[in-house]
Parts: structure tokens; C-alpha cells; sequence
């Protein structure tokens, strides 16, 4: 059977499009290397802005954009400096726009992965593609193969798509590593994070708060509108996230599956508030990880194309990559209904779809860069 698109990875990125795709009238099918939805933790607290949140209004069906909706939270209120002893230093922290909304990662890409059951393939390693005939085919590494009039790159920063079609680009390393997790939210940790992000600005080192305050909590809100998406109960939480100092041996050497242990020793000495808020921390929702980037150069156009990270990585720091992904996936989309309409040539929209990409991809990689120089002491 030749399916028309093949999205490769299971990501927002891949899932926004797929719906985009499905409400087109497109026929698309997902192929996603792991296991199952929950092999993995998927991620905390995003910002979506505007054009984002405007890309899964588009793309979801109403009841699910809703859900969307009722379980993100504010991002509005003071974005707050302090020292390590939580004294004021700012009240003017720059942070999203007023009607950015709060997201949490794991609680999006469950409801984007409603609906589209019948449309995914877990367990899906790609290896490989080909394209011939007008068609391209994808190898997976349980010897099964896919074969589509286009295939689509959603595979994350390590893209197995990106490395067969553009293979002389390379992550760029940012000597840095993230430790991070997500403490459940009290009155006394709300302290912290008032309003729509803190900075605690040590001698040596820099801690981010970010509040995640759901509306509604996500299991009730399923219950009503959409009750046969499965959503396990979350607490509201703060997620914080430490850039570890590229000389620490954290920074370069074995992983510390407790992150917790990681930023007390770099937090020694700190407010009691900040100490504890590190300790409750919930233990299976704290790692840490290396900090990459990597702009991308134009590729040959075919019937192979690229979404995301897999296309422009960019810093934590930029908060965009999301935002970047599900705008690549609702215009993507357009392009691909359209040449499905019979209106213009598949190619030359392929082209004018990676134009577009590169612009904004690359512009949110240099933004992402500007904005780490702010997080480092």
C-alpha cells in the first residue's frame, strides 16, 4: 500500500502535522522508534505562544484544541530576579507575551495523540530511505519498509532523516548541560514563581523557575471532553532547570540519573526555599542532558523534507523550539493539501515549504543563542 505522507517520529512536531494532514483530507501515517506513548519522559513546562496555539487550533479537532486550552496555564505576572538568598534583584524579567500559555509536554502530546491511533506505528526504527518513481520508501530496522509519495523528517535533533539527507551537518555542542526536574506546587514554592518566570541569579551558577499551574487538572478535563483518551492525574508543579558550568566533570562526565544530588552540591549554601524546593523534587522527572544547537543549510529538493528539531535545533534558552515545529507543521501541511488538490507541482512546493522553514528555523536558532548569554552568570 503507498500511503501519501509518512511522518517520522511521534514528536508535537510530527503529531500537529498529522492531524493538520488528517483535517486536509491528506492520508498520513506516523512512524515512531519507540515502544509505546510512555517509554519515556516527554518533557515539562512550555511556553506556546500565539501562533503556535493558532497552528493546534487548526490542526485538532475542537474538542481536543479545547482540552489544549483548559489544561494549559497563565503566563502573565512579574518575571522576578533574585539572588541566591532570594533577595529582589529585578521585577522586569523578560518573558513570554501576556497570551502565551503555560503547556505541560507530556499532558499536549497525549491529547495530540488522540484520534490518530489507527495512524501510528510504535516500535518503528528508521534506518533508511529511497526515493524512485515518484515515490520514496522508508526501511525500518525490524526489516519492514513504508512506501509514500513523501516522507517527512520529525525525528528530533538526531534525525535519522536529517543525517541520510544532509549528512555533513553536525550538532553544535554548547559546552553546557542542563540539570533539570519538577517539584510539585505549594503555597511556599508559588513564593517563588509568582508570574510568568523566575531567575535566581548564584555567585556561579543561574537556577529558571517556571510555574505550571493547570487551569484545570488534566485527567478531570479529559474525563468531559474526551473521555476515551486515557490522561493520568498531574499536579500543578514548578519545573526548574540549572545550567551546569562546562568546567564542572557533571558537565562532560557520567550520567547523574539524580539531578537533585547535581544542584544541591552546585546550590550549597542557598535560600532553604530554593535547597527544598531541589529535595521534593519528583524523582522519576529529573535527568540531565547535554545542550545542543545546529542551524541548517539549504538540501536538494525531493520527496524527502524535514520538521522541527530535526531541521533547526535550537537552545532550551530560546523557549521556541515547539512554537517553531507546529508552525513548520501547519504550513507544511498547506503545501502538501494543496499539490493534493492538483494545485501546483509537489516539488516547487517542497521548495517554497523549505525556504520558509530555513528562515524562521535559523532566525529561532540565533534567537536561542542570544538568549543563553542571559542565563549564564
Amino acid at each position: 500500500m503507498t500511503d501519501r505522507v509518512l511522518v517520522i517520529g511521534a514528536g508535537l512536531g510530527g503529531l500537529t502535522l498529522a492531524h493538520a494532514l488528517i483535517r486536509a483530507g491528506v492520508d498520513v501515517r506516523v512512524y515512531e522508534a519507540d515502544d509505546g506513548a510512555d517509554e519515556r519522559l516527554q518533557g515539562y513546562r512550555i511556553g506556546l505562544g500565539r501562533p503556535a496555539m493558532d497552528a493546534l487550533r487548526a490542526s485538532l479537532p475542537q474538542r481536543l484544541y479545547e482540552l489544549v486550552e483548559v489544561t494549559s496555564g497563565g503566563l502573565t505576572g512579574p518575571g522576578l530576579m533574585f539572588d541566591e538568598q532570594l533577595n529582589v534583584l529585578s521585577r522586569d524579567l523578560q518573558g513570554p507575551p501576556a497570551e502565551a500559555r503555560a503547556v505541560d509536554r507530556q499532558v499536549l502530546r497525549r491529547i495530540l495523540l488522540g484520534a490518530l491511533e489507527d495512524r501510528i506505528t510504535y516500535g518503528k526504527r528508521l534506518t533508511g530511505f529511497t526515493e524512485a518513481d515518484g515515490t520514496v520508501t522508508a526501511r525500518f530496522a525490524d526489516g519492514t519498509e513504508a512506501t509514500g509519495q513523501v516522507l517527512v523528517g520529525a525525528d528530533g535533533g538526531n534525525s535519522v532523516v536529517r543525517r541520510q539527507l544532509v549528512p555533513e551537518v553536525r550538532l553544535v555542542d554548547s559546552d553546557l548541560c542542563g540539570a533539570m526536574g519538577r517539584t510539585s506546587l505549594t503555597d511556599r514554592f508559588l513564593r517563588l514563581v509568582p508570574g510568568r518566570g523566575t531567575m535566581v541569579r548564584g555567585p556561579e551558577v543561574t537556577l529558571m523557575l517556571g510555574r505550571m499551574q493547570f487551569d484545570r487538572e488534566p485527567s478531570e478535563a479529559a474525563a468531559e471532553l474526551a473521555p476515551e483518551l486515557p490522561m493520568p492525574y498531574r499536579d500543578s508543579y514548578v519545573r526548574w532547570v540549572l545550567m551546569v558550568p562546562p568546567e564542572h566533570p557533571a558537565a562532560t562526565g557520567p550520567r547523574i540519573e539524580d539531578a537533585r544530588d547535581l544542584v544541591l552540591e552546585l546550590i550549597d549554601g542557598w535560600h532553604p526555599d530554593l535547597l527544598d524546593l531541589v529535595r521534593s523534587a519528583d524523582m522519576s522527572a529529573s535527568g540531565r542532558s547535554r545542550i545542543f544547537d545546529r542551524p541548517m543549510p539549504p538540501w536538494p529538493v525531493g520527496r524527502v523534507t524535514l520538521l522541527g528539531d530535526a531541521a533547526h535545533l535550537t537552545l532550551a534558552s530560546g523557549g521556541n523550539g515547539a512554537n517553531t515545529a507546529m508552525q513548520d507543521a501547519v504550513r507544511l501541511a498547506a503545501r502538501l493539501s494543496e499539490t493534493g488538490r492538483g494545485e501546483g507541482d509537489l516539488t516547487a512546493a517542497l521548495g517554497e515549504y523549505q525556504a520558509d522553514l530555513l528562515e524562521r528555523g535559523n532566525a529561532a536558532v540565533e534567537h536561542g543563542k542570544a538568549k543563553l548569554k542571559t542565563f549564564i552568570p
